[in-house]
């Protein structure tokens, strides 16, 4: 796999390099993962909120759902943007809306993510399986009016306090303490690549959601076993930031305390941070205590908005995002892309055919000369035929990517909202930490010049 370049970014001048943990350092089986998040959702809306015990019969379908979907609420439908925000893509349930349904809803307005109220954005890899109970309860409401399910918007809001009970009440974490080889990929060359970071000074620097306990567990599995200049990764790192409350991290002052790793006991810490492991406190109090400018710290993370976004707008440190979905996407891409060149061959001949019907019109319009009806009826059944060509294409196309969503990284022919959004926030993105391992700690990253319409 290979590293992926929005912007300039020279690692011989960047000091310090901060992780996320969850899905970046540590990588997940996201299949497993999402499986368990699934069922505990379940578990959450019998017990908590009294569904009924038909939703137990659901089963989980990981290709029903992909990152960067927006879920209408009020209307029970899941969409899939551009990068400029138009509906490219929708489901209602689990049936697919043709063109004139989403017309009729949406009307090539351009979709206010802003409005919080009415959508919602499935913007992590944890997001997937409360997706995927979504569009099947709005799909079993609307067959089963019987069961008086709630309203499409009450359903969305009950399945995400369900996820967000079921991490903070330990039940997605203690699953994974119980089979952490089920749940956790573990990869050497990520430790390679760590260790080759430190060797050419560079600071390295955990920052992560999760609390001291668990984030022992998981370094102690995926990173200790791999060392061969470092006892363990309480040595490695400079810098462990526990239970940091991302996005929070980057924008408030929060307490700050110092975590014994032996005990795991913690104690109020004031002043400026040491090497160490420490829970909660600040990014502004992180970066003075280094001594370094914005421009000199590197973070990656997974996640647009909590490792991003707000790292962009409030600190000025350079970003990278860890996407583990490039590593089908671009398997896939290579896979079809004989047939992205017959798409884009017979494209040429719809667009030609176009023109010559757009010649014979406007010798009408502009001279009044009556066109021939044979040749006008000819262009178009010339036309027919290229689109059936195209349309049965490009369902194969689709076939070798989602087969309800198609490219992640797209939406048609244009950047899908996520794309959008990582080439917009992100300097650099990539499969998984590990690519690293394949560029010196001093490349010279550089984006490819981008071919303008007019060009």
């Amino acid at each position: 796999m290979g590293i992926y370049v929005n912007r300039t970014l020279n690692m011989k001048q960047i000091a310090a390099i901060g992780f996320d943990m969850d899905y970046t350092l540590v990588r997940y089986d996201s299949e497993a993962f999402e499986v368990m998040t699934y069922k505990e959702i379940k578990k959450k809306l019998l017990d908590v909120r009294g569904y009924p015990k038909v939703i137990n019969d659901l089963k989980f379908q990981i290709d029903l759902a992909i990152r960067g979907l927006v879920i209408d609420k009020p209307h029970g439908n899941v969409l899939k943007l551009s990068t400029y925000s138009k509906v490219k893509q929708a489901y209602h349930g689990l049936s697919e809306m043709d063109f004139r349904n989403q017309q009729k809803i949406y009307q090539g307005l351009t979709i206010d993510l802003n409005d919080s109220d009415r959508f919602a954005i499935v913007d992590t890899t944890f997001s997937i399986a409360y997706c995927v109970l979504y569009m099947q309860i709005v799909d079993l409401k609307n067959k089963h009016p019987e069961l008086n399910l709630p309203d499409y918007k009450t359903i969305e809001a009950h399945l995400i306090d369900a996820l967000d009970i079921s991490h903070r009440d330990g039940s997605l974490k203690s699953e994974v303490k119980k089979n952490v080889k089920k749940y956790i990929v573990q990869d050497a060359q990520t430790v390679e690549a760590l260790e080759r970071f430190k060797r050419h000074g560079k600071k390295l620097w955990v920052i992560t959601n999760s609390d001291f306990e668990y984030s022992k567990l998981l370094l102690d599995y995926a990173i200790t076993p791999f060392l061969k200049e470092h006892k363990g990764w309480d040595e490695l790192f400079n810098i462990v930031i526990t239970a940091a409350s991302k996005p929070k991290f980057f924008t408030d002052k929060l307490p700050l305390l110092k975590v014994d790793p032996k005990t795991g006991l913690m104690r109020n810490h004031h002043g400026l941070i040491e090497d160490g492991i420490y829970q909660g406190g600040c990014a502004q109090t992180v970066q003075k205590s280094s001594g370094l400018s914005g421009e000199q710290i590197l973070y990656l993370g997974d996640h647009i908005y909590g490792d991003v976004l707000q790292i962009k707008k409030t600190c000025n440190w350079r970003t990278a995002l860890v996407i583990d979905e490039l590593l089908h996407e671009t398997e896939a891409i290579q896979k079809s892309l004989p047939l992205s060149e017959e798409i884009n061959e017979l494209m040429k001949q719809k667009i030609e055919l176009e023109h010559k019907l757009d010649e014979l019109f406007d010798k009408e319009i502009e001279k009044g000369k009556k066109p021939d009806k044979a040749k006008i009826q000819d262009h178009f059944q010339k036309i027919e035929k290229v689109d059936k060509k195209i349309g049965k294409l490009i369902r194969a196309h689709t076939q070798n990517f989602n087969t309800h969503w198609g490219e992640t990284m797209r939406a048609g022919v244009e950047p899908s909202r996520l794309a959008g959004q990582i080439e917009k926030y992100a300097c650099i993105y990539m499969a998984k930490v590990s690519d690293f391992v394949d560029y010196s700690p001093r490349t010279y990253f550089r984006p490819k010049k981008k071919i303008l319409p007019h060009e």
